[in-house]
């Protein structure tokens, strides 16, 4: 899907399903839809800031302190994502949308945030007919959700999504893959690439600053537990130039076994690009000031 096609939100319109059952979240989503289709080319802030002041003309009326509307928005925004293709610009539209409301009474600080992404984080897709829940996303929402957060995780102040970024790198690249797993490997693997290319760089940031390596270290509860290591990394949990060059490591060998499908494949490629290009801009850096007279 290109950034301009039209977008679909008939599964979260559906009444048997309810998956935006309350009538905030409708309110939320039938303004989104409005903004995007009156929006004239692929301005990300001016189609936000109609956002985000519509949001705020919802608020009257509604009650921000029982945080009503609030766990509506958040609630709605990751539906909503979920639905929007990972290369679509409705997700820039959607983050910005987000760290916009960062300033806004009602929503400063974002609270509720990560409750609302570990809910839907309880909501994974898998093939299991019997275990399949309908209100579970689906392999491709699944990857429309992680670049979502992904590109939340990749600006300032929210950090609490660190938890997600590292529990889908380990799942991803960090076990041997197997058919029982929810979400199934490829779906795994899929997310933990677009963790790579999304916020990238910020994953590179904390690995330079080795954030989470200290078991000892004092934590926010907000964090719960960052220290997700799987079977094949028998390195420092949480963030760490050994970690990063594993997970690299790991999607050449997994792009080499050429299993995966197109979608999968190409994925991995964009992985490694943006690793690379993080890699080469720290070398460049680092000559530059060592090049440079003191």
């Amino acid at each position: 899907m290109s950034g301009e096609e039209a977008l679909s939100f008939e599964r979260l319109r559906d009444e048997q399903l309810s998956l935006l059952s309350i009538e905030d979240e409708l309110d939320i989503l039938d303004l989104f839809e409005s903004v995007m289709n009156s929006s004239s080319g692929l301005d990300v802030e001016q189609t936000s800031q109609r956002f985000v002041d519509g949001l705020v003309k919802l608020a009257p009326g509604k009650s921000l302190e029982d945080q009503s509307l609030l766990r509506s928005t958040w609630s709605a925004l990751n539906r909503m994502a979920a639905c929007i293709d990972y290369r679509h610009y409705g997700q820039d539209v959607l983050v910005t949308t987000v760290r916009k409301l960062n300033g806004v009474e009602g929503w400063k600080g974002l609270p509720e945030i990560w409750i609302a992404m570990r809910e839907s984080w309880n909501l994974s897709p898998t093939d299991n007919l019997e275990a399949k829940d309908e209100m579970e996303f689906t392999a491709k929402e699944w990857l429309n959700l992680n670049s979502f957060a992904a590109r939340l995780y990749s600006g300032p102040h929210v950090g609490s999504l660190a938890i997600f970024a590292i529990s889908q790198l380990s799942e991803g690249l960090e076990g041997e893959p197997k058919s029982d797993d929810r979400p199934e490997p490829e779906t795994r693997l899929q997310a933990s690439c677009e963790w790579l290319v999304q916020s990238g760089r910020r994953l590179m940031r904390e690995s330079l600053l080795g954030t989470f390596a200290d078991p000892k270290e004092k934590l926010e509860p907000r964090y719960s537990n960052p220290y997700y290591i799987g079977p094949l990394f028998t390195g420092l949990r949480g963030f760490s130039l050994e970690r990063w060059g594993f997970w690299k490591r790991r999607l050449v060998e997994l792009r080499e076994g050429d299993i995966y499908g197109e979608l999968t494949c190409k994925l991995i490629d964009e992985a490694i690009e943006v690793m690379t290009g993080i890699e080469r801009d720290i070398l460049k850096t680092s000559y530059a000031d060592v090049s440079s007279p003191s």
